[in-house]
């Protein structure tokens, strides 16, 4: 390739980044992770430019074509190619779809641009894309690529094949490691399994530098560019939600219940080493038994409170009942007894479903109606709960969950049990302060 062609798409380059650091300064921890590197393997390829997280590759002929085309393009792919980084797009789980996840990114990514409306970065998008980022906000609310792919994962692949033409933009084969560039591969002598090791571990590094820099930028907008909130709202508020310690739902619930006894093999705590010598010694005489009992952690006395206020949306309750439903029984037994209760609430207790097996649960999820629609007042549904308390009927309650838009009264006195409020994590920045004794979940996946 030309010396003289790699050497102007360099400078077009570097032209892109210092525009966009004058106009997005608080963009510049992640701007300065990404080292431009000119790359003969994009020559034919689809996309011209791509990252892996630490190189921006680039073909410097499409660089050049494209910037004489429209100048704001490659501008315009630069952020892209540095949000994608910011969210941390390019660390992928090896189970995620990759076609849908590459374009749930991408129009992710694209959304936070446009909304950010830079003459410099402007490329004139059409009014297909503004017609389907609108469309599909409206289906998951959130644009953040994980919704995105949540929503990709139930659509048609004709669909698919129409967002791709309109929303792709780089090469995404350097995420994946079986075709990152192999010059970025270190050899270690001694093995390819030490090599993944250390791959592995140069990985973990860089998401970590990673994860610092979105910080940063997160601080930033926080501390700094309050005046900026109209142009940076949404990308902060999904800054935010990449940002914070998430803890697994299952993991979550774990907390409300106790140990209990099962009847049922227990190979945790046997030792066959005692078991084959009684054996090979006596004959058909082991030394020691296997246990016929395991501590299990299982649920056996719980509430679940929705808010059926008109603001908290059905889809969403439906959603989160099927989540917490599906870990609750997993700890069951069908023939287990067991005192659950569904309570419906708004601003008056609507409805009380008592479930006493898997059964039931099940029957109860299939019949589902929602009751209410009003407004939201908590401490109804904590007063009716306390009834069935001194009635005997909740004895030894493990705990309660409320799931929750937030928008209501909360009680002032702490409960003599567990409390989760649990809020869909789109409302991160709407929840206001809830008591000292309550514990507050978000949850992404709803």
């Amino acid at each position: 390739m030309c010396v003289e062609i790699i050497k102007v798409a360099s400078e077009v380059l570097n032209f892109s980044r210092q525009r966009t650091l004058v106009n997005m300064r608080f963009l510049e921890p992640a701007i300065r992770m990404l080292t431009e590197s000119p790359s003969k393997c994009m020559c034919n390829r689809s996309y011209g430019m791509g990252t892996d997280g630490k190189n921006l590759y680039y073909n410097p002929e499409y660089v050049l074509r494209a910037y004489q085309k429209e100048k704001g393009f490659v501008s315009r792919m630069y952020l892209h190619l540095v949000v994608h980084g910011i969210f941390r797009h390019f660390f992928v789980n090896p189970q995620i779809e990759q076609r849908k996840w590459d374009l749930a990114c991408d129009m992710a990514t694209e959304y936070i641009i446009e909304s950010w409306k830079l003459d410099f970065a402007d490329i004139s998008a059409g009014a297909d894309e503004k017609r389907e980022l609108d469309r599909i906000r409206k289906n998951v609310g959130l644009m953040n690529a994980e919704k995105i792919y949540g929503y990709l994962k139930k659509t048609k692949e004709s669909e698919i094949d129409w967002l791709e033409k309109i929303f792709r933009r780089d090469d995404h084969s350097f995420w994946y490691p079986e075709t990152k560039n192999r010059n970025d591969v270190i050899q270690v002598k001694s093995g390819q399994v030490n090599q993944n090791r250390e791959v592995m571990f140069l990985n973990q590094k860089l998401e970590e530098l990673w994860k610092q820099a979105a910080k940063k930028i997160q601080v930033d907008l926080e501390t700094f560019m309050k005046s900026r909130s109209g142009e940076t709202g949404d990308f902060l508020v999904n800054l935010k939600l990449a940002n914070r310690k998430k803890q697994d739902y299952s993991a979550f619930l774990r907390k409300f219940t106790r140990l209990g006894e099962r009847m049922k093999i227990n190979d945790e705590e046997f030792d066959y080493n005692f078991y084959t010598y009684g054996m090979q010694l006596y004959g058909n005489m082991p030394l020691i038994e296997p246990l016929e009992y395991k501590d299990v952690r299982v649920v056996k006395t719980f509430v679940t409170v929705i808010d059926t206020s008109g603001s908290v949306e059905e889809e969403k309750l439906r959603r989160f009942l099927e989540k917490t439903y599906q870990i609750l029984k997993s700890g069951q037994k069908s023939e287990d007894r067991v005192n659950f209760h569904l309570i419906q609430c708004d601003a008056l207790v609507q409805k009380d479903v008592k479930i006493t097996s898997e059964k039931e649960l099940e029957q109860v999820m299939e019949d589902l109606t929602l009751y209410g629609r009003g407004g939201t007042d908590f401490r109804p549904a904590f007063e009716y709960i306390e009834e069935l308390r001194k009635n005997g009927e909740l004895t030894n309650l493990n705990g309660m969950l409320y799931f929750t838009d937030g928008m209501g009264v909360y009680p002032r006195k702490k409960p003599e049990y567990p409390v989760a409020f649990i809020y869909d994590s789109e409302v991160l920045d709407k929840i206001p302060e809830v008591p000292a004794w309550a514990i507050r979940y978000l949850m992404d996946d709803i």
